[in-house]
């Protein structure tokens, strides 16, 4: 039987989705899969405990669940695009588990398909990070993001920026090279794209690549997937597979609980609704009802990023 080590970080603001991710997770993996899952979330998340247990124990008896729960060290960090502080979490993770040499880091608006005993096998000696390459590295997209004022600090990564919901950490190295230190003092700067910049600004040639497969972000379409070959980010192959068959997908866009119609959306929600301990956690209806924010919302949003100076 293999073990495979997990973690989600995360605040009360995701209980419900935590429950979903973990139950695919567990309904995904092989016969001879066993995991081992941490969650590192606030105090406030503290109730997921007694489901996420009876989830875990309904699926795969042989897993575990192993509760960190947690005043936010980063609770004042910056916030930006609807994204809270809970997501600084996995910052954490080398000195809250200090006997654990590698993990693999879940967001929880993740759905598994299928078996990561594979991507949890890959070689990781004097690599900090194994994730998948973002839609950061397009180039319209590293374009516009560089005019942010900390952008040359990623320079060396255009075209291996990794998209961070999907990240098997090996927290030995990250120990080894005093890692942390440098995270906890990153964390109190303005970016962007929060605690991903910071992984990527100082994990930059320690960094294993994996196959798009692994992280599809559910809110790209063939167009994103054509310019990532045609860029030579990925293979044609490699994207086909993101496509066709991905073990993990990630809502990192809008969400499915919150808006149905978003791209692959019905996939999440035809799983869980055929699960009777998940089903009743979110309302379809109102999902239903909803297909993002007024034209009145939107110019909102842009005049209080204007005001703020934030980069549109």
């Amino acid at each position: 039987m293999q073990t495979l080590r997990i973690v989600f970080c995360f605040d009360e603001n995701l209980v419900m989705q935590v429950q979903a991710a973990a139950a695919s997770l567990l309904d995904a993996c092989g016969e001879d899969e066993c995991f081992e899952i941490h969650c590192v979330c606030t105090r406030a998340a503290e109730i997921v405990e007694k489901p996420l247990r009876a989830v875990i124990a309904r699926r795969n008896p042989a897993s575990k669940l192993v509760l960190h729960c947690v005043e936010n060290p980063y609770a004042d960090a910056y916030q930006v695009r609807g994204i809270s502080a809970g997501t600084y979490l996995r910052l954490a993770l080398p000195r809250l588990l200090p006997e654990v040499d590698r993990i693999l880091y879940l967001d929880a608006d993740v759905l598994v398909r299928g078996s990561l005993l594979l991507l949890w096998q890959i070689p990781m000696e004097g690599q900090v990070l194994a994730a998948v390459r973002g839609a950061v590295n397009l180039s319209e997209k590293w374009e516009w993001n560089s005019g942010r004022p900390y952008w040359n600090r990623l320079a060396g990564m255009k075209g291996g920026y990794i998209n961070a919901g999907v990240t098997l950490m090996h927290l030995s190295e990250a120990r080894k090279r005093g890692l942390s230190d440098q995270w906890n003092a990153l964390a109190g700067e303005k970016f962007y794209y929060q605690d991903q910049d910071i992984l990527n600004i100082t994990c930059q040639g320690a960094i294993a690549y994996l196959p798009p497969k692994y992280n599809r972000l559910a809110y790209l379409g063939k167009k994103d997937f054509l310019q990532f070959v045609s860029e030579g980010i990925y293979t044609e192959e490699e994207c086909a597979d993101a496509r066709q068959s991905p073990v993990v997908i990630h809502y990192a866009g809008d969400k499915p609980w919150k808006r149905y119609d978003t791209n692959l959306g019905s996939v999440w929600w035809d799983y869980v609704k055929s699960q009777p301990d998940l089903r009743n956690l979110f309302d379809e209806e109102s999902a239903r009802r909803y297909h993002g924010p007024t034209l009145v919302q939107r110019a909102a949003h842009r005049v209080k990023k204007l005001l703020a100076g934030e980069k549109l």
